[in-house]
């Protein structure tokens, strides 16, 4: 919060604290809150509070009512004794948990909304992180829109497929919810992963993203580095839709990069129209390899390959020690809640909409200083391009002074 003024950290707070003394019912405590370890970060500080532990989820709420703090976290693991410190805690187990972000996605969106403000004069070109006006040190901001959400949701239903299908996971087991920000989370209960260490973690996210995955093994052609010649493709077992595994996802995806048209993107030059126009036929009908050439084979089985890695964050995946957000709080990043989201519904969530838990018709008198075109809670809110003095719903004001774009008239 480095960026956001005393005037604007103190209308946050209590905001925030006003949120959680009337909707304390909706924080999300864990199963067996009594073996976990909790910390927050209070307004105006850099430290966080932790080795907490309560008996009930009772007693959580209530902490985080009484503290109304920025942000609330909750340990993946379990312990003999939470509030002790880390090296006596008596590790008894964690959840297996996932983090999805937008920002590793390699969107490209994500150049074109990054913008360097300076606090008195805007959006800025300034050299060296200063402001060419007056010197002022320039904020960076990341902002989120609505393919970087749409596409981390994509990637965390891919995800949820998996572990259902592949690793037998049942949807009660799954925990599944937006961070808040720019992302989503996933949480497995399941009493089979609760004893794994970091190694058989690792194991588990090298199976997500693909990691050592060899497509020949699998019977799908592809380009192998250091090997002469290629496999002929009458010895590779036809595809089939049905199949299970990473073997039936790279089919299933290479039948749709043929059917949506994007087969034409990644053939390799010397492969005519016509031909490229008779596989698809093919495959509507049979999908077989025999109708192409291996070079077209191994170009699109890597795509798909690609496609159907799940790009998740490693760290936070094998890290048994792991603090977490706690689902049903407010992030102090944008005043947006880190929401449960039912499984079956995930794929028409739209949590800019429904996150936004502080919407009201309370409107706040705010001094703006830069803000791109956004869309929060329902309701859309034009760009922003110079410092000027605006009024805006209560939702729209947090987030902007959260991201440091906009300071409260008075509070």
């Amino acid at each position: 919060m480095s960026f956001i003024s005393q005037r604007g950290q103190e209308f946050a707070r209590r905001v925030f604290r006003k949120f959680y003394a009337e909707n304390y019912s909706l924080i999300n405590v864990p199963r067996q809150p009594e073996r976990r370890e909790y910390g927050y970060f209070p307004f105006g500080q850099s430290v966080m509070v932790r080795h907490l532990s309560f008996q009930s989820a009772e007693e959580v709420r209530d902490e985080v009512r009484r503290v109304g703090p920025l942000h609330v976290y909750r340990s993946a693991a379990y312990y003999m004794y939470p509030k002790a410190p880390m090296e006596e805690k008596s590790w008894l187990g964690a959840d297996l948990v996932f983090d999805i972000d937008a920002d590793h996605l390699g969107l490209s969106c994500i150049a074109k909304h990054s913008y360097r403000v300076c606090p008195v004069h805007g959006l800025s070109q300034g050299v060296d992180g200063k402001c060419a006006e007056c010197g002022s040190t320039l904020m960076e901001i990341d902002w989120v829109c609505e393919n970087c959400i749409n596409s981390a949701r994509a990637e965390t239903v891919k995800l949820v497929n998996v572990l259902m299908d592949d690793f037998g996971v049942p949807e009660n087991e799954l925990e599944v919810g937006f961070s808040g920000n720019r992302g989503f989370h996933v949480v497995v209960y399941s009493e089979d992963f609760k004893p794994l260490d970091s190694s058989a973690r690792r194991e588990i996210v090298n199976y997500l993203v693909g990691e050592g995955f060899q497509p020949r093994l699998h019977g799908i052609p592809a380009l192998e580095p250091g090997r002469r010649g290629r496999k002929n493709l009458r010895d590779y077992p036809e595809p089939e839709l049905n199949s299970w595994g990473w073997r039936g996802r790279v089919i299933k995806r290479i039948y749709a990069l043929l059917t949506t048209g994007h087969a034409e993107n990644i053939a390799i030059q010397g492969v005519r129209p016509d031909l490229i126009k008779k596989i698809r036929e093919t495959w509507s009908v049979e999908p077989t390899w025999s109708v192409g050439p291996p070079s077209f084979w191994a170009k699109i089985s890597s795509e798909a390959i690609m496609t159907e890695s799940v790009k998740i964050d490693p760290v936070v995946t094998t890290d048994i020690h792991r603090l977490m957000r706690m689902s049903g709080t407010l992030n102090g990043k944008t005043g947006l809640l880190a929401a449960s989201i039912p499984v079956d519904g995930l794929e028409g969530a739209e949590p800019l909409r429904d996150a936004a838990v502080l919407k009201s018709n309370y409107k706040v008198r705010v001094r703006i200083v830069y803000a791109p075109a956004f869309q929060l809670g329902g309701d859309l809110f034009d760009e922003v391009p110079e410092p000027r003095e605006a009024e805006l719903p209560l939702h729209a004001a947090v987030y902007l002074v959260l991201r440091g774009l906009a300071d409260p008239i008075r509070v």
